[in-house]
């Protein structure tokens, strides 16, 4: 990994304006991380632009609030453009533009996911499997900088383990992620803040919207399975995002191997969340079967269709 990092200090020098990208639907930890590092970077004084495909979970205004986002970008207008976080091609949102811009300028892929195919196109590739989350290279790549790290980017690098992690409850937690969190902290990361607004942070349309994936719980030998359609979000009043967390709840039974949620979004597609607490089981694997990926315990797809239940139960109708 040193020669890696070597290479990103070097483009980093070279580059005047660069752009940070986080992945659709973005979670705690690439927005944590792309805040880490583009605070880094701006006080380098570099022109820097962070950019998603979609809209930030309210849940991290927290994070955000003072931070502009873009939600497209044109290429010419930057030097170089760093992925954090994407785990592939697709899950970036714009896979075609930046297959594009890798033709003539320097694109770096910084991630913690199994099988990342933006390699194919990138310039650098820092990416530690075994990392707990993208936060934990971003402090990697930050410590190799000298960058100097106050309670600011803390609380940005705490955040995006802290999210990735569950709080530090699942098996993804290592001595390595203990021993960043402690530092972190040492430097004023602000674990209270991130814990309310991350964990203990619930609307009232969000509540209700668990309490019908809850009953909708279905167990099939092992398999625990829940559904959620656009209606039920709008009969609550809630957004897809309020959905976050409740496949880690379902994942709780005893019985569970794997839990899974089907969560109808707005696009006509459905977003099926995976997780596992069995060292024996990869939901990864079958995350990919449908053009998905993740992480051994946790992982994710999309599908075209529609939910629709009938005397049988639930299922998926393809549109």
């Amino acid at each position: 990994m040193e020669k890696q990092l070597k290479k990103i200090k070097e483009l980093f020098e070279k580059s005047q304006k660069i752009l940070i990208l986080m992945h659709q639907f973005p979670d705690g930890d690439t927005i944590a991380s792309s805040l880490a590092l583009s605070t880094y970077l701006k006080r380098q004084g570099k022109d820097v632009d962070l950019a998603v495909k979609g809209e930030i979970p309210k849940v991290f205004g927290f994070l955000t609030a003072e931070v502009q986002i873009k939600h497209d970008f044109l290429l010419g207008d930057y030097d170089i453009i760093v992925a954090v976080d994407c785990g592939d091609a697709l899950r970036t949102g714009f896979p075609s533009r930046l297959a594009e811009f890798s033709k003539t300028k320097p694109l770096i892929n910084i991630d913690h996911h199994f099988g990342n195919n933006l390699s194919k196109i990138t310039t650098v590739n820092l990416v530690d499997e075994n990392a707990a989350a993208a936060a934990e290279v971003v402090w990697r790549l930050l410590k190799f900088l000298d960058a100097e790290v106050d309670s600011k980017i803390a609380t940005y690098i705490l955040a995006g383990i802290y999210y990735d992690t569950g709080g530090f409850q699942h098996s993804n937690v290592t001595i390595v992620t203990l021993e960043i969190a402690s530092e972190c902290l040492r430097r004023g990361g602000r674990i209270g803040l991130i814990s309310s607004n991350v964990i203990n942070s619930k609307s009232l349309s969000g509540l209700k919207l668990w309490g019908i994936a809850l009953e909708r719980m279905e167990i099939r030998n092992g398999m625990v399975v829940s559904f959620l359609t656009r209606k039920d979000l709008q009969m609550c009043g809630a957004e897809s995002e309020d959905a976050s967390g409740i496949v880690n709840l379902i994942n709780c039974l005893p019985e569970s191997r794997i839990a899974i949620l089907f969560l109808e979004m707005s696009d006509g597609t459905i977003k099926a969340s995976l997780r596992t607490e069995k060292d024996k089981i990869d939901v990864s694997r079958l995350a990919r079967l449908f053009g998905g990926g993740g992480h051994k315990k946790a992982a994710g797809f999309s599908i075209k269709g529609r939910l629709e239940k009938d005397s049988k139960g639930w299922k998926i109708e393809n549109i």
